[in-house]
């Protein structure tokens, strides 16, 4: 953190945490982009428990991939020297469960955002897609112009869209799950049947929590919710009641596939507009207040897991 993080960066970070956390930390892939990047999986831990953190389905959200790399670090390190963070026992909580992070959902959108449609393998295709937004650092969309955030099915049908071509945003494709970032994700969640999972994004600093189609059926998840708000101080947002408006969200869609809890955690102050956060000022838009997420995740993980 504190320069643009890009795909590149954040490759060399992963085998350089696997260097230095052997037996701990382990890297591998889920599959490719549409450019044929990487998506790259760290493991941490290795317990039985199982946690899944995403980051950067959304191309200029790449700060909360930043921010999934420093949590991997961090909390890697104090396992290896026994330090708690946060109040508690990071060693303890990853020889219960695994914490499965897939940092950057969307790569080829990140570099689109970071280097411009040149950069892309196509750059008139991009540039002939509709912009909703001005300015290529403001694109959300995967390089096919597709809201990968829009991608699950579950209630795809219903899910409004302010467009309805490849666009920089919004728009959900013609079908539901035909991007492979999004694929990759959805048999990873299928393989690995995770306790929990969060999906982060930036401007917000709240917590989506639950729906009206799942939240009767995952009761663990409002106590899980208020947890993450007391180590962050995010702000929780009511039970979101319109699929049209919840429609097709990674979060959604693993509740309903799985009827375990998942959080959408919006991790930076509201106010930027439509461009990238300055990843120089890391500490104060993220860290300071998000460092404490994954231990808070852990221990209702590792509580989850005595309980069943």
């Amino acid at each position: 953190p504190g320069r643009t993080y890009s795909y590149d960066q954040m490759i060399e970070d992963a085998h350089e945490l696997a260097r230095l956390y052997p037996g701990l930390i382990d890297v591998s892939s889920i599959g490719r982009s549409v450019e044929g990047r990487d998506l790259t999986l760290l493991r941490l831990g290795k317990g039985p428990g199982k946690v899944l953190l995403l980051g950067a389905h959304h191309a200029r959200e790449y700060i909360s991939s930043a921010f999934l790399m420093e949590t991997a670090d961090e909390y890697a390190a104090a396992c290896v020297s026994g330090a708690k963070l946060y109040g508690y026992d990071i060693r303890r909580l990853l020889d219960d469960v695994t914490v499965y992070i897939v940092p950057m959902v969307n790569p080829d959108g990140v570099n689109l955002v970071q280097y411009g449609p040149d950069a892309a393998k196509d750059p008139a295709k991009v540039r002939s897609m509709r912009m909703l937004q001005q300015g290529f650092e403001a694109w959300k969309a995967n390089i096919n112009g597709v809201n990968l955030n829009r991608q699950y099915p579950c209630h795809w049908a219903e899910k409004q869209s302010a467009t309805g071509v490849p666009s920089s945003e919004m728009y959900k494709g013609n079908a539901p799950a035909t991007e492979p970032e999004v694929k990759a994700v959805i048999a990873l969640c299928e393989a690995q049947r995770f306790t929990l999972a969060a999906s982060f994004h930036t401007k917000g600093e709240v917590i989506y929590w639950a729906d009206s189609g799942t939240n009767n059926a995952i009761p663990a998840g409002s106590g899980i919710a208020q947890a993450l708000s007391e180590a962050t101080g995010y702000r929780l947002m009511p039970v979101s009641e319109d699929p049209a408006v919840y429609g097709a969200g990674f979060e959604n869609w693993f509740r309903q596939e799985f009827t375990q809890p998942a959080f959408c955690i919006e991790l930076t102050p509201a106010g930027n507009g439509a461009k990238p956060h300055d990843d120089a000022d890391f500490a104060r838009l993220v860290w300071d207040k998000a460092g404490a997420l994954l231990a808070a995740l852990l221990h209702q993980a590792d509580t989850a897991g005595h309980v069943a």
